[in-house]
């Protein structure tokens, strides 16, 4: 899978997530291992940020930078 392509998947994804998860701290852990999912499929963790502030959140805990 592209970067990109990786990238627009989990935008798509990431608003179920939020209202399918309603326990914060389990959607923090979910959130964070499905980031490492995707990043390890390629995406570029820096084109994720500023989709969610809970989702940059989970980037800063992964040491993702800012870009």
């Amino acid at each position: 899978m592209s970067w990109r392509a990786g990238a627009t998947l989990f935008k798509d994804i990431w608003p179920f997530v939020q209202t399918r998860i309603s326990e914060e701290k389990f959607r923090a852990e979910f959130t964070k291992g499905l980031l490492e999912l995707f990043m390890e499929c390629d995406v570029d963790g820096t084109e994720l940020r500023h989709v969610d502030a809970e989702v940059d959140k989970a980037l800063d805990e992964l040491g993702v930078d800012e870009g």
